[in-house]
């Protein structure tokens, strides 16, 4: 199936990106959001990075005026009516996605296929209320979209190899990655990447570190962000939303950090406020008066910081991937060098699990030990690391662990 006219549910920064990606790649797309100054900023963001482009050499002016000819902003769900694909980017509440699908279900031809780029709630659960769940199916982008390759592609329960089929060759012509997801909380890259940016959130809120020493630690380790940066990038009230639904999932594996609401709660939402955990790249006295207040109410204080307490809560968090086959290995790897930039080297190797064989899985499992035993049993070694172990497959320096090495 070929689109030619392409529908964006929310103009928010994901569906601003969405839609970016999609008129460069020569689509149509209704751009939809619920008032006229909502959708006029978002297409002035779309124009002004598209004109970014132009002034750096990288798009001609020409091509530039082309794209923006294909995007029809709107605030009326009528212009979804011929529609071949409708891609959803709204607030992470479930109700309100499941109730905007149903008016599109009624409005839209029977062909048309209904996506959400949900990055935790359940493809399979939202399908469910819908009449054609066959047609519904997971399409998770990243922030930023127009830089970020990765797209976790979803599939409920219900939706049919069609359908999958037609939206794998879909993201390769966006010139995307895509990878194939088992449906789950957190699907795959946000359940591995949570972990790391929750335990960052924590060692900030115990006083381990200052919050520039740990996003300049990790840089140091390779990574292209602070995982504290990151936060405010992407929006402290996003982790408001997110972590209580991986709790409920995972349990003590997501403890939610009092951090996130208690800056919300102050008005500190992050880059999109002007302050979160940072105001200009500087942490202020408020921050730190928030910081004493958690600890205040914990009693739990300078804890102790290394790089390999963030990075090992998603090694431990990929091996359960792993074991629940939610990816394979090589998949679970790159798709986490492409959607969150964990650290690679010669022909893109990196990711989470050749981290840990390179470490060697005696040491991990060690590790994550030390951290269980002083920081708590979200640290607890997945069954699977201490197998390995027991058979002598710990990685590089064995020459079999995750991977196979010669």
């Amino acid at each position: 199936m070929n689109f030619s006219k392409i529908g964006v549910l929310g103009a928010g920064t994901m569906g601003q990106g969405i839609a970016q990606v999609l008129v460069q790649a020569g689509y149509e797309v209704s751009l939809m959001d619920v008032s006229d100054t909502l959708i006029t900023q978002s297409v002035d963001s779309i124009n002004k990075r598209l004109q970014s482009k132009v002034q750096k050499g990288s798009l001609s002016a020409s091509e530039a005026a082309n794209f923006m000819t294909k995007l029809y902003p709107t605030t009326s769900v009528t212009d979804f009516a011929d529609a071949q694909l409708i891609i959803e980017a709204v607030i992470e509440d479930l109700p309100s996605k499941i109730d905007l699908f149903k008016k599109m279900e009624v409005l839209c031809p029977d062909a048309t296929i209904f996506a959400s780029n949900t990055s935790t709630l359940s493809i399979t659960h939202m399908a469910a209320h819908l009449s054609k769940p066959d047609r519904f199916i997971g399409l998770h982008f990243f922030n930023p979209v127009p830089v970020l390759r990765l797209v976790e592609i979803i599939p409920g329960l219900q939706t049919s190899q069609k359908t999958v089929d037609t939206c794998k060759e879909f993201i390769k012509n966006l010139n995307k990655f895509p990878i194939m997801v088992q449906d789950c909380p957190g699907f795959l890259v946000n359940r591995i990447f949570m972990t790391y940016a929750g335990e960052a959130m924590l060692a900030a809120q115990e006083g381990a570190a200052k919050p520039n020493e740990i996003d300049q630690t990790i840089i140091g380790c390779g990574f292209p962000i602070g995982p504290l940066t990151l936060n405010d990038m992407v929006g402290l009230d996003v982790g408001v939303h997110t972590f209580p639904i991986l709790y409920e999932a995972y349990g003590e594996r997501f403890p939610v950090p009092q951090l996130f609401k208690k800056l919300v709660d102050a008005g500190r939402l992050g880059t999109k406020s002007g302050k979160g955990i940072y105001v200009v790249g500087k942490v202020d006295d408020d921050f730190y008066s928030i910081i004493n207040e958690i600890q205040s109410e914990t009693g739990v204080k300078s804890t102790e910081f290394s790089a390999e307490r963030l990075i090992l809560r998603q090694v431990n968090e990929a091996v359960y991937c792993l074991q629940e086959k939610i990816a394979t290995a090589e998949e679970i790897d790159l798709a986490m060098v492409f959607g969150t930039g964990f650290p690679s080297r010669d022909k893109e190797i990196g990711g989470p699990l050749h981290w840990a064989d390179e470490k060697g899985l005696d040491w991990v499992v060690d590790k994550l030990d030390h951290f269980k035993d002083t920081l708590g049993h979200r640290f607890w070694p997945h069954p699977l690391l201490k197998k390995y172990v027991s058979a002598g497959y710990i990685g590089k320096k064995s020459g079999r662990g995750f991977f196979e090495y010669q």
